[in-house]
């Protein structure tokens, strides 16, 4: 089976500041991903990279088998649906006109709605738990429903890829648990590759086929959560006292801070 998306020695710099370093990895079709680190380390530029919003300075990026630079904007939309971690504020839009964003990439040149492009954003608002704010402007609602009005916009976009960062972020307990059951879901049920950037070490290992540890740059490991989540590996990353225990509820690790007992800071 091709792999969702493939990078070969990516690398990026801003202003002549290196952010990331000759990453080399694969995203398998219909897998979990989840991207983790430290502030700093890389993580929503790499997602960038891999949703084409930045092009890559060197290196290789390839979606679906087929080199990222060979796709055009349009079906790069249909192949991959992006939800950032803020709304623009002048996103002043009520909440359905924001899902139908999504269907843009499907659209005839008039541009214009079908009934089935309607039932697809009411179904994609009932699945992100939005549907009842459908009429509100998007800059009248908290940080937490905004995020889920994204969530739906990128589900009625019916990618083969979705990408989200830090989507949980700005949720309660309940909307974060009900999130990630959602991507589950659309992972085992359509077959999505979900490729998520986290701080929450903990839902990426109740979650996570495969995880990604980036620092200042470069990978400092990739497998699944019971490998990388070693308290060891994430003491050096995070610099900070960890415990790492295994979780009640499955067979997964967990991950505890221990609060006042820090590391000696890392040189730079």
């Amino acid at each position: 089976m091709t792999d969702a998306l493939s990078v070969d020695k990516l690398a990026h710099a801003f202003d002549g500041r290196t952010v990331l370093t000759a990453l080399g990895f694969a995203v398998p079709s219909g897998s979990f991903f989840t991207i983790i680190g430290p502030n700093g380390s890389g993580k929503t530029t790499l997602l960038k990279l891999m949703v084409g919003l930045l092009r890559p300075q060197a290196g290789g990026l390839t979606v679906l088998g087929r080199p990222i630079a060979a796709y055009s904007v349009r079906q790069l939309a249909r192949a991959m649906a992006y939800v950032p971690q803020t709304v623009p504020p002048t996103f002043a839009f009520t909440v359905q006109q924001v899902v139908l964003m999504g269907r843009a990439p499907h659209l005839g040149l008039l541009g214009l709605e079908s009934a089935a492009d309607l039932d697809l954003a009411r179904e994609a608002m009932r699945l992100a738990d939005v549907e009842h704010l459908s009429r509100r402007r998007l800059d009248q609602l908290s940080g937490g429903e905004q995020q889920r009005v994204l969530i739906a916009r990128a589900i009625c976009q019916q990618p083969r890829i979705l990408l989200l960062d830090e989507p949980t972020a700005a949720l309660d307990l309940a909307h974060q648990a009900a999130v990630m059951d959602l991507m589950e879901r659309l992972k085992h049920d359509q077959g999505i590759t979900i490729v998520m950037v986290s701080h929450d070490l903990n839902l990426a290992a109740m979650y996570a086929d495969q995880i990604l540890l980036l620092d200042q740059g470069r990978m400092a490991g990739l497998g699944p959560p019971q490998t990388v989540l070693d308290f060891n590996l994430l003491e050096k990353v995070y610099g900070c006292t960890l415990l790492v225990d295994q979780s009640p509820l499955g067979d997964y690790p967990r991950v505890h801070l221990v609060p006042g007992r820090y590391l000696t800071p890392r040189s730079s």
